[in-house]
C-alpha cells in the first residue's frame, strides 16, 4: 500500500494506511479517454502547518515521446510525479507516482498508483482516487477519497468490491470496471466521496 503519497501530495498523515482510503483494480479513466490537464505542470511545495515540518517539493510533468513523422512531440496522458523530501533527522528521500487526469461532470479526479520496487513487474496495479482543483495563481488543493463513502457503495450493490473489517476501519477494495466507477462518481455529490480539509500545494513554477 502507498503510504507516503498523500501525507505529501495528496493530503493526511498517511495516503494508504490500513483503512485511510479505498483503492481500486482499475482508474476513473483509461490513457485513451483521460484528460491532459497541463494546468498541473510544475513545481509545488505543500502548505506547512508548522515551521518544524519537514520542507518538501513535487513536481508535476505529463510524460512525453518522441517527435512523430510531422517532428512535433507527443505528450502522452500519463502523469509523472516526483516527490523530494528533504528530513530534518536525515537525508533526502524521494518518490516516484504516475496518474490518470479525469474529468467527470463539473470536476477533476487522479487515479493513481505509486512507482517502486517490484512496478510493472508481475505485481498488480492498484489505483487511488482524489480530487482536486487549480485555481487562478495555479495553486491546487486536492481532497482524498472517503473510504467509508465507497464501502457504502459497495455495501448497497452501487458498486463491486469487497470491505474487509478490522481494528484500524474498513479496508476497502473497488474491483468494478472504469466505465461503472467514472458513472458512479459523477452522479455523486463530490464533497462526499472526497471529503474533509484539502490538502494545499503552492505553484512555484512551471
Amino acid at each position: 500500500m502507498n503510504t507516503r503519497f498523500l501525507p505529501a501530495l495528496l493530503a493526511a498523515a498517511s495516503l494508504l494506511l490500513a483503512g485511510c482510503v479505498p483503492v481500486s483494480k482499475n482508474p476513473l479513466s483509461t490513457p485513451a479517454n483521460s484528460t491532459i490537464d497541463s494546468r498541473l505542470e510544475g513545481i509545488y511545495v505543500p502548505r506547512r502547518e508548522r515551521k518544524d515540518e519537514d520542507l518538501s517539493g513535487w513536481h508535476f510533468h505529463y510524460h512525453g515521446l518522441k517527435a512523430g513523422p510531422n517532428g512535433q512531440p507527443r505528450t502522452t496522458p500519463w502523469l509523472e510525479v516526483l516527490g523530494v523530501e528533504h528530513v530534518k533527522d536525515g537525508g533526502l528521500k524521494g518518490d516516484a507516482y504516475r496518474a490518470l487526469t479525469t474529468h467527470l461532470g463539473a470536476h477533476d479526479y487522479l487515479s493513481f498508483y505509486e512507482l517502486g520496487a517490484g512496478a510493472g513487474k508481475g505485481k498488480a496495479t492498484f489505483y487511488s482516487f482524489a480530487r482536486y482543483e487549480v485555481n487562478w495563481a495555479g495553486d491546487l488543493r486536492v481532497w482524498t477519497a472517503n473510504s467509508e463513502a465507497f464501502a457504502q457503495a459497495i455495501k448497497s450493490g452501487k458498486l463491486r468490491g469487497t470491505v474487509k473489517q478490522h481494528k484500524m476501519g474498513d479496508d476497502v477494495m473497488l474491483t468494478d470496471s472504469t466505465e461503472n466507477l467514472a458513472a458512479f462518481v459523477k452522479a455523486s455529490d463530490p464533497a462526499r466521496l472526497f471529503s474533509g480539509e484539502p490538502m494545499i500545494f503552492h505553484r512555484l513554477a512551471r
